[in-house]
């Protein structure tokens, strides 16, 4: 792995640890959620975005300090999650809010 990838890998884990430091305990995303390194999440899962659908996702990880990553994967936890559980529908519900919130401010 060259220097520049290490460097940037290094910042980005620092970025999303200072994220989660900073992050909003009230925001719309379920608290379960957790930025970790050395985790046993090993699979990969590529996504494509439109520009317009990238650029709306990654304003609404930074108005939550989370990186985009997270935030997509707690979306994805969040959806597949049993519908009887509770925290979850609260935590969908919340999320849905908050997009309807968004888009009536635009």
């Amino acid at each position: 792995m060259s220097k520049r990838i290490e460097d940037l890998i290094a910042a980005e884990a620092m970025a999303a640890e200072e994220g989660e430091a900073a992050s909003d305990l009230g925001a719309p995303l379920p608290s379960r959620v957790k930025v970790t390194r050395g985790h046993p999440r090993s699979r990969n899962l590529q996504v494509r975005f439109r520009d317009d659908e990238f650029d709306e996702l990654t304003a609404y990880a930074e108005q939550r300090g989370l990186p985009v990553s997270t935030v997509v994967r707690s979306l994805v936890l969040q959806a597949i999650a049993p519908a009887d559980d509770l925290k979850s529908a609260l935590d969908k519900l919340e999320t849905d809010l908050a997009a309807i919130r968004r888009k009536a401010l635009s």
